[in-house]
């Protein structure tokens, strides 16, 4: 699998660009920010660092990114492209385990945003 290095700051990925990989963090930090809140600023969505999976809708989908990536240290990422998943889902498929964990667990974390969102949404409606 191919290695690439970001350095503090460097953009890994725009929200709404064409997905072809996935990246695991082999060394550094990266934020995932998405959209903005009433003030202007950056939805804050998750910061990972070593071992931590993402990019992995767009790869699975073939979709654009929902997010975007951006180094917040130095980091070195594993690029794991289509090719490579296609590879593990047939030979490999144990190893894909910790993907499915990380999918299922972003998948949770949306899903209490939506209900914490909507309760707000209800209070608000009837204050």
């Amino acid at each position: 699998m191919k290695k690439i290095h970001y350095r503090k700051y460097d953009l890994i990925f725009t929200e709404g660009s064409p997905g072809d990989c996935a990246y695991m963090i082999d060394e550094g930090k990266v934020a995932i920010i998405s959209g903005k809140n009433i003030r202007g600023k950056h939805k804050v969505l998750a910061k990972l660092t070593k071992n931590a999976i993402f990019g992995e809708m767009a790869l699975i989908d073939e979709n654009v990114r929902t997010a975007t990536a951006f180094a917040l240290k130095d980091c070195q990422l594993t690029v794991i492209n289509s090719k490579t998943l296609h590879y593990l889902m047939q030979n490999e498929p144990l190893t894909l385990s910790s993907l499915v964990g990380v999918l299922s667990q972003r998948l949770r974390q949306t899903t209490k945003m939506l209900k914490n969102k909507n309760r707000e949404t209800r209070r608000l409606v009837h204050q």
